[in-house]
């Protein structure tokens, strides 16, 4: 049997487990969740700075004054052996409205050998690149919107995988450093790098359910008559073109539960000249660096690097790309403030004359939360981006320098 269908089958067997051992078991099936509601307010409100998934070329996630945010709920399940399932679903309006699901694996833990821990999943998932994502349902306990890095992983890196890790944890070898290495062989995510190419990085808090289709701008150089016309204005990040199988592999250091690194290399191995239901394979890969260290007991600081390429068609698109942020973060009684700066890059590297895919910009996010009780939360959260988009410039009057601001209060829950 292949990875590919093995991959589908241990998917397709998520919910029977979930049913089997709830009904024999059911007090082993945990629920949580969270939500939010906002007041957001922008500087500029010009039509084509409106977000991508209203087909504008702006880099905010919101642009409304008020409204719902994403509402998550997490589904986990423990049985008697050594297998665990885990459903991430969500409610949001955009990019479009509705209900779906973001992730969902069949975890395989078994005990420890000779203090090694061998573990294995395999379903829909994000790569665990992210030391920013790790609250419920793969959101950000620091601020609201994500850093640049991980609001693209957030949108176009969810892995079809089996995945396997092996960690020699420090406290069994009496030892300050613990170490883990995983490996994953995946499919989908051959669309990965359209709205990264086009739209450049963003500032978020929006996660692609499985399936979901994003639009973006339609602009002038892949509409009809454009030279590169067959790619429409929309991406579906999760399909399959080309059945070739990708890889991910990671290398996880902790010291004294106080430093931790991770470093991943990603590689979907797509066939650029694949096109298939109005979709093109995307050849590519990166490499990201995760850092974050604990400087005192109220202080952390962390930070991330990505830095990748990726090709489309004959040579019709090819750009690198790059993304850095630093976040220093303080958390006292109720209180969490945390400072945030991006900075991005995409290069264009064709010959393309009309679509001129260079873009850059940075970012400062500010947010305050006050944690009100125990499971409802207030926020104040300010971000500023500047950004240099020339592909704007394709329709008159638009203008490729951008300045953003947005402010927002956000009531968060949880349960």
């Amino acid at each position: 049997m292949s990875t590919a269908r093995f991959a589908h089958l241990c998917i397709s067997l998520i919910p029977a487990l979930f049913l089997c051992a709830a009904a024999t078991a059911s007090e082993q099936l945990s629920l949580q969740g969270r939500g939010e509601f906002y007041l957001n307010k922008q500087n500029d409100t010009a039509h084509y700075l409106e977000p991508w998934w209203q087909q504008g070329t702006g880099q905010f996630g919101n642009h409304t004054e008020a409204g719902v945010g994403p509402q998550y709920l997490v589904a986990h399940l423990e049985t008697n052996s050594d297998f665990s399932a885990t459903v991430h679903a969500q409610w949001h309006r955009a990019p479009e409205a509705g209900f779906g699901l973001t992730e969902a694996w069949i975890n395989w833990s078994p005990l420890p050998v000779s203090g090694y821990r061998v573990r294995a999943r395999a379903g829909i998932f994000y790569p665990a690149m992210s030391l920013e994502n790790t609250d419920l349902a793969w959101t950000s306990p620091y601020t609201n919107s994500f850093s640049a890095i991980n609001s693209w992983i957030a949108e176009e890196i969810k892995t079809r995988a089996v995945e396997l890790s092996v960690s020699r944890p420090g406290r069994f070898f009496k030892s300050d450093h613990s170490i883990q290495w995983v490996g994953a062989l995946f499919q989908g995510n051959d669309p990965a790098g359209s709205i990264l190419t086009w739209r450049g990085f963003a500032l978020h808090n929006l996660q692609t359910s499985i399936g979901e289709r994003v639009h973006f701008a339609n602009y002038p150089s892949i509409a009809a008559g454009g030279e590169i016309e067959l790619q429409p204005a929309w991406v579906e990040p999760n399909r399959e073109l080309d059945h070739k199988t990708g890889y991910y592999t990671g290398l996880h250091w902790l010291h004294k539960d106080q430093t931790e690194i991770r470093l991943y290399w990603y590689d979907n191995r797509g066939e650029p000249t694949t096109f298939k239901d109005g979709q093109y394979a995307w050849d590519t890969r990166f490499l990201s660096l995760a850092f974050q260290h604990q400087l005192t007991e109220e202080w952390r600081l962390l930070a991330q690097v990505l830095n990748g390429d990726t090709a489309m068609g004959e040579q019709a698109v090819v750009a690198d790309y790059q993304s850095s942020y630093l976040m220093l973060n303080y958390q006292w009684e109720q209180h969490s403030i945390s400072a945030r700066y991006d900075h991005f890059e995409v290069t264009d590297k064709d010959l393309s004359l009309t679509d001129d895919n260079n873009g850059k910009g940075h970012s400062w996010t500010f947010n305050w939360t006050y944690q009100l009780t125990a499971h409802v939360n207030l926020a104040l959260e300010h971000s500023s981006l500047q950004s240099f988009q020339p592909n704007r410039t394709q329709w008159v009057g638009w203008q490729a320098h951008a300045k953003q601001r947005s402010s927002s209060l956000i009531l968060g829950y949880r349960w």
